[in-house]
Parts: C-alpha cells; structure tokens; sequence
C-alpha cells in the first residue's frame, strides 16, 4: 500500500480525530485543517494527494474548497456530507469533485474510496497529460507543414524536396524541426510585410 499526503478538513474534532486515526494507521500522513480558508492554505504549500473536505466547514464549503483545489489542478477531492440529495449529487458534478462519503464515515468505505480515487486521479492526470502531449504534436506538425508548403512554393520544390531541406537544416543546426518551421514561418512573414 501506498503512503499518500492527504489534507483533511473538518469542522468536527471527533469527525475529523477518527479519520485521521483510520488513515495514519494505514500509513498515510494526513494534514488537518478545521476551516476551509486553512484547508486551501495546506493545499497550496503542500500539494497533497488527496483533499478530504466536509461540505459545511466554516468560511467556505467543500464545494468552494472542490472547485478552487480543481481550478488549481492540485489534488482530487472526496466531500462529506451527513445527508445525500440530488441537489447534492448535482453541486459534485458541478465543481468536479471526484467522490463523496456519507457521515458517521464507515472505516471501510473510507478506505476504498481514498483508494479508488487516487488511483483513478492518476490515470486521469495521465490522460490529461497525453492529451497536451498530442496536441503539441498537432500544432508543431501543423507548423512544420505551412512551412514546408512555404518552401515549396518559394523554391519551386516537391513536398518530399521540401522536407528533405527541412530536414536537413533541423539536423545541420541541431534543432527540432518545429524551430527550422517557426524559423522559415517568421521569414516568410517579414517577407510579405
């Protein structure tokens, strides 16, 4: 099992003392914070795995606390609440928290939902992070394509002679070939100006 850093946020000592006594016995530290304004203070210096926040904390609820953590890209959230609604369910959807426990919290729920939603984190961070990755790839190969068409019509060239050139030009400067197209793209446009 593994030791996660977890910010826990509870108004209630008792609440907030049997979870945190749940989670150290299984390994994790845990950070206590018994308001929202300090829970999001923790968060910030600590980055931790994981926030579990219960929704009527003072000076901000967990959903205030959900969306500033999700805005930051910090951590997942798990609320408390001592009853569920739709209205509830809605407001999780709404500020992007990732899971919820009803109170009194049951020892074994607590821990398979820590479980579960870090690791589910882990392979959304993972997703989200390839999505960047394509997306970089598409714009640079978008570049790298204009580019080419520039030389291509520039030096009367074949697309295949046009990359080559390109190609040749990244390898002699030692530079990624998107570089050699923002290089032949800000030519072309000091150009035409």
């Amino acid at each position: 099992m593994s030791q996660w850093r977890i910010v826990l946020a509870d108004s209630s000592d008792l609440s907030r003392q049997f979870i945190k006594n749940v989670l150290l016995a299984n390994g994790h530290l845990v950070y206590e914070a018994r308001d929202g304004g300090s829970a999001i203070r923790l968060c910030r210096a600590l980055a931790p795995d994981l926030v579990i926040a219960d929704l009527n904390l003072t000076n901000m609820n967990g959903f205030e606390i959900g969306r500033i953590i999700n805005e930051a890209d910090i951590a997942p959230v798990i609320l408390m609440t001592p009853t569920l609604s739709r209205d509830f369910i809605e407001e999780v959807r709404k500020y992007s928290v990732f899971s919820y426990l009803l109170k009194p919290i049951d020892r074994t729920v607590l821990l398979a939902t820590v479980e579960f939603v870090i690791e589910n984190y882990k392979k959304f961070r993972s997703m989200k992070e390839e999505i960047q990755k394509l997306k970089h790839e598409l714009e640079a190969r978008k570049k790298i394509e204009k580019a080419k068409g520039y030389i291509m019509k520039a030096k009367g060239l074949s697309e295949d002679e046009a990359y080559k050139t390109m190609r040749k030009m990244s390898m002699d400067l030692s530079i990624p070939m998107e570089i050699i197209a923002d290089m032949i793209l800000k030519e072309y446009q000091e150009y035409k100006t």
